[in-house]
């Protein structure tokens, strides 16, 4: 008996090695057809689609396709399930996920907090510029939500970049300013006032994260500013009013 389950457990084993194997070969295959079709289009991960002979694609670009097993066909946009009574995007959900995990990573002393008056009932992670007009237009509205119980938590996200400012030779770029709004002891008054003059002191003398942010700004798939993350891992683009807001969250 003891042979026979012995056996039975090499057996299992065996049978695991070639389905990860085989996955692993799957994997391989798409991710030589993307190499060859456009070498920029570099594979993070391939998962199937349960029960379906497609497969979920990640580019090291956070990108999201979706390919054949032989990687001769591919498909770049929402994939929806079809449910009772519903259509499921499942690629916002996986999206979704996906942001959720890297927002429980996220640290508030790495950024600028607003927090909530009395009781917070939520909290929202906001990617933000100091030069672009509505994320100005949504700061107005950071009292409101605090009013509503909700803290805004602000990750920096420089538009044109870190290096367009390297050239300037005067203290007028975004990323000099959103550092200077991380140097200041008081980033909340400083924050406030970068946004509602454009002009700030210049203070380049701390480690300010700017870089490391406007980086994970591209993983969470922020593609402008202001790029709102609600608690449960959705992104939201652009300018939205705090009532709005708050309704959009469930308060």
């Amino acid at each position: 008996m003891a042979i026979l389950r012995n056996l039975g457990v090499t057996a299992l084993a065996l049978l695991a090695s070639f389905t990860q194997a085989e996955e692993k070969s799957v994997e391989q295959t798409i991710a030589d057809a993307l190499r060859a079709a456009q070498p920029t289009l570099v594979l993070m991960s391939a998962k199937q689609i349960p029960g379906q002979d497609l497969y979920e694609v990640e580019l090291t670009s956070g990108e999201i396709l979706y390919s054949t097993s032989d990687g001769q066909y591919f498909v770049y946009g929402s994939l929806f399930q079809a449910t009772q009574g519903e259509l499921v995007n499942i690629t916002a959900k996986r999206s979704d996920e996906k942001r959720l995990a890297l927002v429980d990573k996220l640290d508030a002393k790495d950024m600028v907090v607003f927090a909530s008056k009395g009781e917070e009932k939520a909290v929202i992670n906001v990617f933000t510029d100091v030069d672009c007009g509505y994320c100005r237009k949504l700061h107005r509205e950071v009292p409101r939500l605090n009013e509503l119980g909700v803290t805004v938590r602000y990750l920096a996200y420089p538009r044109a970049g870190v290096y367009s400012d390297q050239k300037r030779t005067q203290f007028t770029g975004s990323y000099k300013k959103l550092k200077s709004v991380w140097c200041d002891a008081d980033r909340p008054a400083a924050m406030n006032k970068a946004k509602a003059t454009g002009f700030i002191k210049e203070n380049l003398n701390c480690e300010a994260p700017i870089e490391e942010q406007l980086a994970l700004g591209a993983e969470f798939g922020v593609r402008g500013t202001p790029a709102i993350i609600l608690q449960n891992g959705e992104l939201l683009p652009g300018y939205m009013p705090a009532d709005e807001l708050a309704k959009k969250i469930g308060l």
